[in-house]
């Protein structure tokens, strides 16, 4: 299986198992930077036929478990092979094409016209994409979506502390021990540019956790390749984790985390993987354990 085809299993996984589209990506905007432009082209298409055919499919809780994968590819399928030159423009949208209603009756019930689409500037070529675009289409780099004018402004605490069982601060280490035994994976996530992913590696493949746990068993014990993301709050001085759609559910102290659900680890939390235990515990400077 191609690079190009591993992203694509991952990301439709991720997606039929609650992620979003934005989490999704993130998670494997590393892979998806290695690709040239030509792939990255047959991904954005392939992305694109996957969504639109999820938004007019039933939801999930519908769908029959032997409904057919999306876009032709799906979990370990082949990737519908798409021209890139059919997104080297952004698509119109069936609401751009339509025309104003003709009125010649002035007690005509129906007079309507269709807004223009919503246009957002690509941070990199700075070409105009539609909104709800995953890639550009000019040079094919990823698209972040704008703050929706919208949003609440989120107000600074100046007076909060966070908790010591909490707290994660920039020299600190973050020590993930499996259970029984003296091994351990030492990670700093506030110098890493991308969400840490903790899951197993397979043979012959292109795309790697970055912390595997294929020699601890991680196959018999249910661990997906991709089953868990770990990223660190700066502004909160924290430890967050998200499960990524794995078969076998990940767990903080026997509570199970939700599709999309974020939650911060805390010194002496245990995390369960399928049915592979980690002790998570917080290194401070001078070798002290908080």
């Amino acid at each position: 299986m191609s690079r190009l085809q591993e992203i694509y299993t991952e990301y439709a996984r991720m997606r039929d198992n609650g992620l979003d589209t934005k989490s999704a990506i993130n998670v494997l905007r590393p892979h998806i930077e290695k690709l040239g432009k030509a792939d990255r082209d047959e991904l954005s298409a392939t992305i694109k036929a996957y969504e639109m055919q999820l938004a007019e499919s039933p939801p999930p809780s519908a769908r029959s478990a032997s409904a057919p994968e999306p876009a032709q590819g799906g979990k370990g399928g082949v990737i519908k092979r798409i021209n890139p030159q059919q997104a080297s423009a952004p698509p119109e949208s069936a609401a751009a094409r339509k025309e104003a209603l003709p009125v010649s009756d002035p007690d005509a019930t129906v007079v309507w016209k269709e807004a223009a689409p919503q246009l957002v500037k690509c941070p990199t070529c700075g070409k105009a994409n539609q909104r709800g675009e995953v890639f550009c289409y000019a040079c094919g780099n990823l698209l972040e979506p704008p703050r929706n004018t919208f949003d609440t402004n989120i107000l600074s605490d100046g007076d909060s502390k966070p908790l010591e069982s909490e707290f994660f601060g920039p020299e600190s280490h973050l020590v993930l021990r499996l259970r029984g035994s003296t091994e351990s994976y030492d990670l700093r996530p506030q110098d890493s540019a991308h969400e840490l992913v903790i899951g197993r590696s397979t043979a012959g493949s292109a795309m790697n956790p970055d912390v595997d746990l294929k020699n601890k068993q991680a196959a018999d014990l249910g661990v997906s390749r991709f089953h868990l993301s770990v990223f660190h709050d700066k502004e909160n001085q924290a430890v967050l984790v998200s499960d990524l759609g794995s078969a076998n559910g990940s767990f903080i102290n026997g509570q199970r985390l939700l599709a999309k659900e974020v939650r911060v680890l805390r010194h002496g939390d245990e995390l369960r993987l399928g049915r592979l235990v980690l002790i998570v515990s917080f290194r401070h400077p001078g070798g002290t354990t908080r």
